[in-house]
């Protein structure tokens, strides 16, 4: 009885893993619009999968930090501000990343934010944000999925 209670959290928790939708070389290859710059956040570890906080651009939810998948923003050039929305108590002493991060789009370029989580002693890990070289995001993202979000219209 207990086992199939764990094969089926299991199960749910692996079912929110991106795993539909058109995959980065579909969406990320296509070329910008004049006077707009492209924000790609994703995120490719499953460790902590059941830690799927929001991610934040601009004090705007966009989409959860699932495994496997990314989010597309399609902004005007400037100074953006991305945050993950992680569990407020989390320590990570050992993170190597950023949870809030301001970032300057360029006009016609695509930055990538890498997500990865970071797990905690005593409290939930927490999801960092790593800013990757354009050939580097590109690569992570080819064949993941993009999420479904309020940024997703690329």
């Amino acid at each position: 009885m207990r086992s199939n209670l764990l094969i089926l959290a299991a199960a749910a928790l692996l079912a929110a893993c991106a795993s539909s939708g058109p995959t980065g070389n579909d969406v990320l290859t296509g070329s910008i619009g004049p006077g707009t710059a492209r924000l790609v956040i994703y995120r490719v570890s499953d460790m902590g999968i059941a830690l799927q906080p929001e991610y934040v651009v601009d004090g705007k939810p966009v989409a959860s930090a699932q495994p496997n998948g990314f989010v597309v923003c399609d902004l005007s050039p400037g100074r953006h501000e991305v945050v993950v929305d992680n569990f407020p108590i989390s320590f990570t002493p050992f993170s190597t990343g950023s949870e809030r991060m301001a970032v300057n789009l360029r006009a016609g370029g695509t930055t990538y934010l890498s997500a990865a989580p970071q797990m905690g002693i005593y409290t939930p890990g927490k999801i960092t944000l790593t800013e990757v070289a354009e050939s580097k995001g590109r690569a992570d993202t080819a064949t993941m999925h993009r999420l479904d979000g309020a940024c997703a219209k690329a």
